[in-house]
């Protein structure tokens, strides 16, 4: 880390999405400085002059060779992942990357091999994993972790690669709530389109004898996000993203955020966005293992992948076609 006692913090990519969970989160933090941005807008100076950053360049490579940095936000589209995330790590910086890492899992798992061998932080954004409802669903479990455990992220129509896009959160948080790694996967995909499918549902039975359920549908009435979970006498309800219900021993302990919040709650707190972001910077500041390092991050694209396959869906990108830009895609991520 520089000398300041302020972090310098680097943004490569500064859409919709970024301006609704990242930014708000990094301009409220009294020891980070929005030093540099990263754009290709025509004039990005309105952008930078609403979040405060001292100066814009139209590449990572220029911003780079411009600036002293100590992290940098890869906020891109997925497709630009791969290309910032190297360049950071080889210069010497600690990345936070928007998910997934990169296109494909082996990528991804290069870029997992540059972080350890640069002795960099890399940390992946699954930010369910720091949303309060879902964490207290897992507390609810200790280390044993659910017995059953069923995630469920559904939306009305279809896209580009609709389970990669969709589902990845609710992968994670299966492989976070059961604990351990898949042993067996099976798994369906519904719709004549193996590019925008209609949805997907998996069974995964992981080593640690726990089981997990995905329910993927892009035929619903509306957008739904929901997990329970099982075991010893435990039951964990979360209604995404504000309502999470315990219950040991049928006794039932119910939390609301927007109540806790007074009706203020935004998807910046309740989705986890701004704690994962908190979170990464603590992680820059003691050097341990983030919760959603990068490694953790290939086996969760891992997992995901086995459930493309298994459904008969493609865990590669379709040639000469790129997925929409966050700029574009203001639904819940």
């Amino acid at each position: 880390m520089s000398a300041s006692a302020r972090t310098r913090v680097g943004v490569v990519g500064a859409g919709n999405i970024a301006s609704i969970a990242q930014l708000p989160t990094l301009v409220n933090r009294d020891d980070v400085e929005l030093a540099a941005l990263v754009s290709r807008r025509q004039d990005p100076g309105p952008l930078a002059r609403r979040w405060g950053f001292s100066a814009v360049y139209p590449t990572v490579e220029e911003m780079l060779a411009g600036e002293q940095l100590d992290a940098v936000f890869v906020l891109t589209p997925r497709s630009e992942h791969a290309h910032a995330v190297e360049a950071c790590l080889r210069h010497g910086l600690d990345v936070f990357c928007e998910k997934p890492l990169a296109p494909s899992v082996d990528e991804a798992e290069r870029l997992a091999d540059l972080a350890d061998e640069y002795g960099r932080i890399l940390m992946v954004d699954f930010n369910r994993r720091y949303a309060p409802a879902y964490v207290a669903g897992r507390k609810a479990f200790g280390e044993a972790g659910a017995a059953f455990c069923v995630a469920q992220k559904n939306r009305p129509g279809s896209e580009y690669r609709a389970t990669f896009e969709n589902a990845i959160h609710m992968v994670d948080l299966l492989r976070w709530y059961c604990g351990g790694e898949p042993v067996d996967v099976s798994a369906h995909a519904a719709g004549d389109d193996a590019w925008e499918e209609d949805g997907s549902a998996a069974l995964v039975r992981f080593d640690s004898g726990n089981t997990g359920v995905l329910v993927a549908a892009r035929t619903a009435g509306a957008w739904n996000e929901k997990l329970d979970a099982y075991g010893a006498g435990v039951s964990a309800e979360v209604r995404a993203p504000e309502s999470v219900a315990v219950t040991v021993d049928g006794v039932t302990t119910t939390r609301d955020l927007s109540s806790e919040a007074f009706g203020w709650a935004t998807a910046t707190e309740t989705l986890g966005f701004a704690e994962a972001v908190h979170h990464f910077l603590d992680r820059v500041s003691d050097r341990q293992p983030p919760l959603t390092s990068a490694r953790e991050a290939v086996a969760t694209q891992r997992l995901l992948d086995r459930i493309l396959e298994a459904a008969g869906l493609p865990t590669q990108e379709q040639g000469g076609r790129q997925w929409s830009s966050h700029a574009t895609n203001t639904a819940p991520r």
